[in-house]
């Protein structure tokens, strides 16, 4: 009975993915828009853990890099699947947009 229950739980916490520590990156976007996305990639049983402020950080140098002020997250995170396994999807990439400020 013991080894049911460890081995219910060892196979549940699988399951479930671990928690990644994930860096945005500047992966897109366009100057003359003053739009910058930026991205992070996540392995088919990761649960990435992100940080807003440094997202805002990365797209924010990219517009100063272009001539703008600041940036400021626009709509909502997309997930596209990269890579498509028999059932599931092996490979994510979650990309957010960002808006320059003059």
């Amino acid at each position: 009975m013991k080894t049911l229950i460890a081995t219910l739980t060892f196979s549940a916490l699988f399951l479930t993915g671990c928690a990644t520590p994930k860096q945005w990156e500047a992966t897109g976007g366009s100057k003359n828009d003053g739009v910058v996305q930026v991205s992070y990639e996540l392995g088919q049983f990761e649960s990435g853990q992100t940080s807003a402020e440094q997202g805002l950080t990365v797209a924010a140098q990219r517009c100063k890099t272009w001539g703008y002020k600041n940036a400021e997250v626009t709509g909502s995170e997309k997930n596209i699947c990269r890579t498509m396994g028999q059932y599931n999807c092996l490979q994510t990439t979650i990309t957010q947009d960002y808006l320059c400020k003059r």
